[in-house]
């Protein structure tokens, strides 16, 4: 599954989410709960399970999506 960087443009708060790109527009800041958000264009990460920045495995928010929130 794909990872997808983005930036929360209420508070700032910039997160990776690993999810399929169906779900790419419904996340929202594990910050601030908004769903204002800008993508970020990074490094691609192919075969590896956890944030591929901080190494911290993944976690499910209750919507079917992963992402490490952790590291930034």
């Amino acid at each position: 599954m794909p990872n997808y960087d983005f930036s929360c443009n209420q508070c700032g708060q910039q997160f990776a989410v690993s999810c399929t790109i169906n779900k790419k527009d419904q996340q929202i800041c594990p910050q601030c709960g908004q769903d204002q958000l800008t993508q970020r264009f990074t490094a691609v990460n192919i075969g590896k399970n956890g944030c591929y920045r901080c190494e911290q495995p993944e976690y499910s928010e209750g919507r079917g999506v992963s992402g490490c929130y952790g590291c930034h």
